[in-house]
């Protein structure tokens, strides 16, 4: 039985994962191409983290309430739904449209990123957290290698249609998949407390643990500019390399390599130096790719295309391990009653500092170009190592 739910919940979150790397793609490309705008978008991916804001602590309470297994279901069923608002959208005039839909599905994201969290910590055992972490991150970051052909590819050759069909296929598999998942979930009774009182118990725990308090500092300042990639990104592909905006999906390709690379060693190096140093060392190999994507931009060269790519490999790297270890942290020092508002918790303050973020990383790279953006990620990622490695906290047990 439990190798049965642990085979159908990999399966069904690779699924939706895909489907979502598959829609964020065409859907950037699709508002370059309506637009003629970087900045438009850069502002895609803004649209889909920004409820999360709003939506995150109610999230989080609903999947600690309730049974997780079918909250679930329920929002990847909604989110295929909302998908059918991208149906008919021809022109710059319908981009709102595009906007609307990936706010919607942004919003159905943050419950079902909690309620999958939740799930995960009850289909495997605490032992098991770092290895299927690093797992799942390994496969669903390596399918940047794939996805940047299934999506920019299909939406060049067949049209934001088959692309949307594709991304509706894959969330009806994994909704399948889901239920094949038998478990027996503990969720927490109702209180007399407050609904917000309730809502906010992910930040106190968050607040009240030494490990879990300084990863959120730390983090939070790495996203107060990395979000700033979103834009440069395409800047460096049109403007920097004098390539197509289509070119943005070779970048995320070789990102996907580096994310294999850390997905592989994460839990190893985990098991070694922990989940602090993990992150640390995850900041550092950021810093480190932003510098080299930076040095490598020259128009019309090969060269200089082959050094921004291996910075793209070391972002994928590095994004990786900071990911998986923070991620292991939480599970490991989180109760199973807590775990969808400690997601949600992270989610809204990493996920509001990252919009804002990218929202100014827009306009910042329309005023001055990719450079100096891309040094400020490169800056803050060492910032937010030095925060991390100046004292190690013990990794405190969960308590039930």
């Amino acid at each position: 039985m439990r190798t049965r739910n642990a085979i159908a919940y990999i399966f069904g979150t690779l699924l939706t994962g895909f489907g979502d790397k598959v829609l964020f793609i065409a859907a950037g490309i699709w508002v370059r191409e309506l637009t003629g705008s970087n900045a438009s978008a850069g502002l895609t991916f803004f649209f889909y983290i920004a409820p999360s804001m709003v939506v995150g602590p109610l999230a989080g309470l609903i999947v600690d309430r309730f049974p997780r297994r079918w909250v679930l279901i329920t929002a990847n069923a909604l989110s295929t739904l909302s998908l059918l608002g991208l149906i008919g959208v021809h022109g710059a005039s319908d981009v709102w449209r595009i906007y609307l839909v990936i706010l919607i599905y942004g919003a159905l994201a943050t419950v079902s990123s909690a309620a999958g969290v939740g799930l995960r910590t009850t289909v495997f055992d605490p032992e098991q957290f770092g290895s299927v972490n690093g797992l799942l991150s390994t496969v669903s970051e390596g399918l940047r290698l794939v996805v940047p052909l299934v999506g920019a590819g299909l939406f060049v050759l067949a049209g934001a249609m088959a692309v949307i069909t594709i991304d509706i296929g894959t969330y009806i598999l994994a909704i399948g998949l889901f239920l094949f998942i038998r478990v027996e979930e503990q969720h927490e009774a109702s209180t007399p407390q407050h609904w917000r009182v309730q809502a906010l118990a992910g930040v106190r725990h968050i607040v009240a643990t030494p490990l879990l308090r300084r990863l959120a500092w730390a983090v939070t300042v790495l996203l107060c500019t990395v979000g700033f990639f979103e834009t440069a990104m395409f800047a460096v592909a049109t403007n920097g390399l004098r390539r197509s905006a289509a070119f943005v999906g070779v970048f995320i390709a070789f990102q996907g390599v580096g994310a294999i690379i850390g997905g592989v060693a994460t839990a190893q190096i985990m098991r070694k130096v922990g989940e602090l140093k993990t992150a640390a060392l995850g900041m550092v190999t950021v810093a480190l790719g932003s510098g080299i994507v930076l040095v490598g931009v020259q128009p019309h060269s090969l060269s200089a295309l082959v050094i921004v790519c291996g910075g793209t490999i070391l972002l994928g790297v590095g994004i990786t391990l900071l990911l998986v270890s923070v991620n292991t942290a939480i599970q490991r020092s989180t109760p199973n009653r807590l775990m969808g508002r400690v997601d949600a918790a992270f989610n809204v303050i990493f996920n509001g500092v990252q919009s804002v973020s990218i929202a100014l990383g827009a306009g910042l790279v329309a005023l001055v170009g990719f450079d100096i953006p891309i040094v400020l990620i490169a800056l803050s990622a060492l910032i937010g190592t030095v925060m991390l490695g100046y004292r190690t906290p013990a990794m405190e047990p969960a308590q039930e």
